[in-house]
């Protein structure tokens, strides 16, 4: 009876897509001598329409091109070429006209390839993306230190004040009866 063989490695969406991504900005920085970390995963995909996959992977290859503009030394050759020179040209959409930054038509087939991986790789995880910035923008979205927050004492039943968080932050605000303080 044969034996089946079975891949010791599950395939991990995070960790696929994570590959991907670090295997285009390899590839951009490499294409301009640019040695740098990666961006954060946000900066790659401001501006982009989850809804259309080949949209967001030219969003996110265009804000690698962008990064790397940032990143080229002054003794660069690159230092002071035009962000044509790069693959970027301006684009305006819309009614009224709202200008951004777009890949130009020879930098689209110049990137093919990472276009496409990037695009399969968005389209497999357009959820998992989706979700990832929700839970960002809830996160970052916080308390600011205007808000007022509700804090309560170790009494039983608790004691609950309504403050500032900025009040709070500067003052030790003590409960009269369990002397402990709000938090």
């Amino acid at each position: 009876m044969p034996t089946q063989t079975y891949s010791d490695r599950i395939s991990d969406p995070v960790e696929i897509l994570n590959q991907v991504l670090e295997r285009t900005w390899e590839r951009v920085c490499a294409a301009f001598d640019i040695h740098a970390g990666m961006p954060e995963f946000q900066a790659l995909l401001e501006g982009a329409d989850l809804h259309c996959p080949g949209d967001t992977a030219r969003t996110v290859l265009v804000n690698m091109l962008l990064e790397v503009m940032g990143c080229v030394s002054r003794f660069s050759p690159w230092y002071r070429q035009p962000a044509r020179a790069y693959g970027l040209v301006r684009v305006q959409e819309g009614q009224p006209p709202r200008t951004h930054w777009g890949l130009a038509p020879e930098s689209d087939l110049k990137w093919r390839g990472c276009l496409d991986m990037l695009a399969v790789a968005i389209r497999k995880n357009s959820g998992l993306i989706q979700a990832y910035l929700l839970v960002d923008n809830l996160m970052s979205a916080g308390i600011t230190e205007d808000e007022e927050i509700v804090v309560s004492c170790h009494c039983l039943p608790p004691r609950r004040l309504h403050v500032r968080r900025v009040v709070l932050e500067q003052a030790d605000i003590v409960c009269d009866a369990c002397l402990y303080p709000f938090t």
